[in-house]
């Protein structure tokens, strides 16, 4: 072989090999965020516009009637706060049913600690309705403010009683002396459980004899001191009752959590929220104790997103027995939103919709497909450069070969034959070329699958180069190459058939 033909030779084998490579981190690509999306995802959602979806069990049993559909969950989220110390970072609280997710979820399989089943307590209980909150920021009546300061007494009373200083006492916290409730002498027989007095009485607060008594004392400012101290009593008691939560490996690096540890899970503060703070009150908040750690591979989930009991999630809400919407499992993928389309109809429309896997991630499987497109038509143009070397090796092999030309064509030889000679002499460049190039590409895709190249998990969510080579895919490159070596063939081959014996002996 010249040395023109080697170089032609090359060039396919390198064009071959990119694309062979590229075709299979594109398919990687495409699917590692499929199978990401999917692992901690449903592969459709019906959804109901507004917030009261108290008809999402209704829902559940018409959807496991539909013909494809595996499996269907309940959910419910919501953007919150999580906080453990000083640490804090914001995430997407997901509230989940642990028994029937099995059905919709891979979650239990991404699992590094813990296990699923620690969402839900044992004697865990589905919540109440919703409590109406719209005047908590005010007294509405004389009978309110009654009920309130009756309520400050009782609680002042107990919190100075013996039994709940022992208690304090046990946990290491220093407690104060009780205070007592005493009348002046202008009170008279007065019940103590009466808040109204007389007139001209006036109560005082004092601490027991022997103790030393500080000037101006706020009541209520101590009873508040020693409402948080309680507070914290209780919560030490409680950690191991507290409602499970699921983080991922990210989140828990972040914050230095381990299985077992508490965090505080916050509403973040919106504009009526705001107005509520400064009226005295305070956003949600509620502990709960990490009862496991998954690892989905994909960033953007472990370390936003958070799952919790539906129940409690409910309960936390303070939106009652609602959901978001209901998550649901079909048996074939590509016919998910035909699947949506026949259930939407069977639920009535209205304010019920339903959107799949792809049309949730559209934007992503775009622009990864229009990615792949991009790149297998730039590098095929490489194996049309590399053409090119073909046809100028066949055409010094037909200057070569004029003689020899002419003496087949005086001997009788036709152009086809003619013609199918040099054609061969094409292809088995371009064969040569596209099989080099194929055994290369193999080992470039082989090589990225034992040693896996890292990548920025916070730029492209996913950790190491995914590859997936495809025989499909591998038969395709070949085909073409080995087509755009027998169209530059054709040229050089069509002059060589046209020579003359005259032409092929003149300079003879």
């Amino acid at each position: 072989m010249s040395v023109i033909g080697a170089v032609a030779v090359l060039g396919i084998a390198l064009g071959v090999a990119v694309l062979c490579s590229v075709l299979a981190v594109t398919s990687g690509f495409q699917t590692a965020f499929r199978e990401k999306v999917l692992g901690v995802n449903a592969h459709l959602l019906v959804l109901k516009y507004g917030w009261d979806f108290t008809e999402y069990r209704e829902v559940i049993q018409r959807a496991r009637a539909t013909p494809g559909v595996v499996g269907a969950s309940p959910f419910l989220i919501n953007p919150m706060m999580i906080t453990r110390g000083e640490r804090i970072a914001g995430v997407l609280v997901k509230g989940i049913d642990p028994v029937l997710s099995r059905q919709v979820l891979d979650l239990h399989s991404y699992m590094e600690q813990g296990t699923i089943d620690g969402l839900r307590r044992p004697n865990a209980t589905p919540p109440a309705a919703p409590i109406d909150r719209s005047g908590s920021s005010e007294l509405r009546s004389l009978a309110d403010y009654v009920t309130r300061a009756r309520s400050e007494v009782q609680t002042l009373r107990s919190l100075g009683s013996r039994e709940d200083n022992d208690r304090i006492e046990t946990m290491g916290i220093p407690s104060l002396p009780p205070l007592r409730v005493r009348e002046s002498p202008q009170a008279g027989d007065l019940p103590r459980d009466s808040l109204l007095l007389p007139s001209g009485a006036t109560p005082s607060f004092e601490r027991p004899a022997g103790e030393a008594t500080p000037g101006e004392i706020d009541p209520f400012a101590t009873v508040g001191r020693q409402v948080i101290r309680e507070q914290e009593v209780q919560a030490a008691a409680r950690s191991n009752e507290l409602p499970g939560a699921l983080i991922g490996v990210t989140l828990a690096r972040n914050l230095r959590l381990r299985v077992g540890d508490t965090v505080r899970i916050i509403s973040p503060l919106t504009g009526a929220d705001a107005a509520v703070v400064r009226h005295g009150s305070t956003p949600r908040s509620r502990d709960f104790r990490v009862t496991g750690i998954f690892n989905a591979g994909f960033d953007e989930y472990d370390s936003r997103l958070v799952y919790v009991d539906l129940w409690e999630a409910q309960r936390f809400f303070e939106q009652g027995d609602a959901a978001t919407g209901v998550e649901i499992k079909v048996s074939d993928l590509d016919r998910a939103a035909a699947i949506g389309r026949r259930l939407e109809r069977e639920l009535g429309g209205g304010p019920f919709h339903t959107m799949d896997w792809e049309l949730l991630n559209r934007n992503l499987f775009t622009a990864l497909r229009l990615q792949k497109l991009a790149l297998a038509i730039v590098i095929t143009i490489i194996i049309v450069v590399a053409a090119f070397n073909v046809v100028a090796t066949l055409v010094m092999l037909v200057l070569d070969k004029r003689r020899e030309v002419a003496i087949l064509k005086a001997m009788g030889a036709d152009e086809p034959r003619i013609q199918s000679i040099f054609l061969l002499q094409g292809m088995m460049i371009g064969g040569l070329g596209t099989a080099l190039g194929l055994l290369v590409g193999g080992g470039v895709c082989l090589a990225l699958m034992t040693w896996k190249f890292p990548l920025d998990s916070q730029v492209y969510l996913i950790r190491y180069v995914p590859v997936r080579p495809n025989l499909a895919e591998f038969l395709t490159t070949a085909v073409v190459s080995l087509v755009i070596s027998l169209v530059a063939s054709t040229i050089p081959a069509a002059w060589a058939a046209r020579l003359t014996p005259l032409e092929g002996l003149r300079h003879e």
